[in-house]
């Protein structure tokens, strides 16, 4: 990309009296193709293995998270009481839940991680529990600081980084307003909770007497990890991403690309418990979810072509537009059209969810062809 490209503004993030501080931050302004002579091809999903509730030691619920390890075991978060640990085969290993408020024990599931040699899970009461592979309690944290909307991002060894819903200012009153998204670390020695930073995604709040709030989010603040340091972030209901540089505290990269927003098709827009209803997003958000693949970013957006499937878009670390193609999803909606899907990419596969033509519910590991 030319330097014409680039745009460097320096923003002042702060003066400590006799150290004035300036950060700069890189803004890209990616053009409306990608640089790869391959760019727009459609790559299919070719099942190489599913898992089918057998009813043999679980049976599917409602399973919505699949998270992968480095050496293929799959994880999966089914439900509030299931975390389903199977092996790289899709053999089922055990459910690593149990029910109660003793050690190792949850009474509500919120999330699941995995690591290369731990299994994370975050629930009710208020805790982490991180277990071995063999199924073993290792460690139990404390997440009291944390609440219980909250999602993992990384770990390692000292820490963990999770995002959580923050407070809303009720002297903002009523109606669509910013609502904080923090991201915070867990420290896995003393279970101390640093928040890092805060970032604001679009909601309709109504405050009660007390205190109590009701939020309807717009969007939602997508958050991956490129390594232990960089940070990958969306949090506008328009294409709009961001690198967070932990080690300097601060976004130092901006980068987009032209984008054409996709029109709802109906739906009921966002109400309130009060009876409250703000006016109906004209668009959906522009990026559905956000995966990290080879040290890219890829971006799922929100465009569906028929005949060719879901759009994503792919970006290296310095938040050039490289690359981009269609995946073929077999998704379907309630009029017969291509859906979007929630997928998980991860080790040259992606995982996802399917209904059989008897409605039951499959795991499907896919092979990426064409990629």
């Amino acid at each position: 990309m030319g330097e014409a490209m680039k745009k460097t503004v320096l923003l002042i993030v702060g003066i400590i009296f006799s150290f004035p501080m300036a950060m700069a931050q890189e803004i890209i302004e990616n053009p409306e193709k990608a640089g790869n002579a391959k760019a727009g091809r459609i790559v299919t999903l070719s099942e190489d293995m599913r898992i089918a509730d057998t009813g043999e030691g679980f049976y599917f619920k409602n399973p919505f998270t699949i998270r992968v390890s480095p050496r293929d075991d799959i994880f999966i978060y089914d439900g509030q009481e299931q975390a389903l640990q199977f092996d790289a085969r899709g053999r089922f290993v055990r459910n690593l839940f149990k029910k109660g408020q003793g050690p190792g024990e949850l009474t509500v599931l919120y999330d699941i991680w995995a690591s290369s040699d731990r299994l994370y899970l975050f629930g009710y009461p208020s805790k982490i529990l991180i277990f071995n592979y063999d199924g073993s309690l290792d460690k139990e944290l404390s997440t009291r600081d944390v609440g219980t909307v909250g999602k993992f991002i990384w770990s390692d060894s000292d820490g963990i980084l999770m995002s959580k819903s923050g407070r809303p200012d009720p002297a903002a009153g009523n109606g669509l307003r910013d609502f904080p998204q923090d991201i915070v670390e867990i420290s896995t020695r003393d279970s101390t909770v640093t928040k890092i930073s805060s970032f604001p995604i679009r909601a309709f709040i109504e405050f009660f007497p007390g205190g109590a709030a009701s939020v309807r989010a717009w969007n939602q603040l997508h958050a991956v990890s490129l390594d232990e340091r960089i940070l990958v972030l969306n949090y506008t209901p328009e294409y709009r991403l961001e690198m967070y540089d932990r080690e300097k505290g601060a976004i130092v990269r901006r980068f987009d690309r032209p984008y054409v927003r996709v029109k709802k098709r109906g739906g009921a827009g966002i109400s309130s418990t009060g009876g409250n209803r703000p006016p109906e997003p004209e668009f959906q958000t522009d990026i559905f979810s956000l995966h990290v693949v080879d040290g890219k970013t890829w971006v799922q957006t929100s465009t569906i072509v028929e005949g060719k499937g879901i759009l994503f878009d792919v970006f290296d670390r310095g938040g050039r537009y490289v690359d981009s193609f269609y995946v073929q999803s077999p998704q379907k909606d309630a009029s017969g059209k291509p859906a979007n899907q929630m997928l998980t990419i991860a080790n040259g596969f992606a995982y996802g969810r399917e209904r059989t033509e008897d409605e039951l519910i499959v795991i499907k590991k896919y092979r990426l062809v064409g990629f």
